[in-house]
């Protein structure tokens, strides 16, 4: 990016955070390290910025990270201080010691020149946000490319307010959706169109492989959607929300909402697809989610007409859809299954061949 198109982003980056957080009335503190302070510099550009923005703990030297932001020596010394652990704890030292903040981002890497092997250009940014007497921290790993140090801090600096900007997003979305003031609320890219729903209670390799495969085999982004309303399980409340986000929102969009119901996400979201395991896909069938036979088939007639799509990945599981995998239960895929005409055109299968991933969040909670 050429360095007159970089300042024009790092302006934009801290003007939307500026409006981000008097949107979200949230105060936000940093912890620099290979940008020594120019994240800072960008923020303190704005005028009343003082009101949100609380400081920065530049912390260049190992000895610095541990005194200022009680980042442990055994870690420096096993894993060096361009490390997820590293960026994690600076994040979380930084908050600690910042009481009126909810949300610290830190960031650490190695700019060059003479970089160890395989870390050059490699920054990893921390999370850190206050729920209740909790800190839940989460962290990104990018690959700067190669140019002047001057320009890789700008380059790292905007990549740092990036995260900054999507935190105060993900603030914001918890607060509008669970304050019932929007039915939606989306991080990252505003238009969706491809859709993997879940509860992520945890996040685990079969949801990314999925979302991986859809993006390159669909048109469009694929954002990860959450709802508020569950129509097996008890709401989320506001903790629980974010806890569930942020492994998520730094390297994929999300959109919260509280749509229960594919009928309720197809109505919300309009004209997209699906990406569902075959176990969903049997629950959506289930007559029980509707108020009778002709109900669940109008359900179906509905999302035709919106265009919706489902792209069903198989998986193993029982007769009642459970997935875990205790019992050995059998593959099953798209083709397998007794399911309404109506619902099997609007659906796709991905054949075993092309995809096969038996982790269920089941087993992993």
């Amino acid at each position: 990016m050429p360095e007159d198109n970089l300042r024009v982003e790092l302006t934009a980056a801290a003007l939307e955070i500026r409006q981000l957080a008097e949107q979200s009335n949230q105060r936000f503190v940093f912890a620099e390290s290979c940008t020594s302070g120019l994240a800072a510099s960008w923020i303190g550009s704005q005028p009343g910025i003082s009101e949100y923005f609380c400081g920065s703990h530049v912390s260049y030297r190992n000895d610095s990270k541990r005194r200022w932001l009680q980042v442990s020596p055994e870690d420096l010394e096993a894993v060096g201080a361009v490390s997820p652990a590293v960026a994690l704890q600076m994040a979380q030292g930084a908050l600690s010691q910042t009481p009126e903040a909810k949300v610290a981002v830190s960031i650490t890497g190695h700019l060059g020149p003479e970089a160890p092997d395989g870390l050059d250009g490699v920054i990893y940014i921390g999370v850190a946000i206050r729920l209740d007497a909790d800190l839940e921290a989460a962290y990104h790993r990018l690959v700067i490319p190669p140019a002047t140090r001057a320009t890789r801090q700008e380059m790292a600096t905007l990549a740092m307010l990036r995260v900054v900007q999507r935190t105060l997003q993900l603030i914001i979305a918890v607060e509008e959706v669970c304050n019932r003031n929007q039915r939606s609320s989306v991080i990252g890219a505003r238009q969706v169109e491809n859709v993997l729903s879940g509860s992520f209670n945890p996040l685990h390799a079969g949801h990314l492989e999925m979302a991986e495969f859809a993006s390159q085999t669909l048109e469009g982004n694929v954002h990860f959607e959450l709802s508020v309303e569950n129509v097996d399980k008890p709401e989320l409340n506001r903790s629980a929300c974010v806890k569930r986000i942020l492994p998520i929102y730094l390297a994929h969009d999300v959109v919260l909402t509280r749509a229960p119901t594919f009928r309720q996400k197809a109505e919300l979201l309009g004209r997209v697809c699906f990406l569902v395991g075959v176990d969903t896909i049997g629950r959506i069938a289930e007559t029980r989610y509707y108020t009778d036979p002709s109900d669940r088939d109008a359900a179906f007639q509905e999302m035709s007409d919106w265009k919706v799509c489902f792209l069903v990945f198989g998986r193993t599981m029982d007769a009642s859809f459970s997935t875990s995998t205790e019992d050995q239960p059998q593959f099953t895929q798209l083709e397998d299954m007794e399911l309404p005409d109506s619902l099997i055109q609007i659906c796709k299968g991905v054949g075993e061949d092309q995809f096969r991933q038996d982790v269920s969040s089941r087993d992993l909670r």
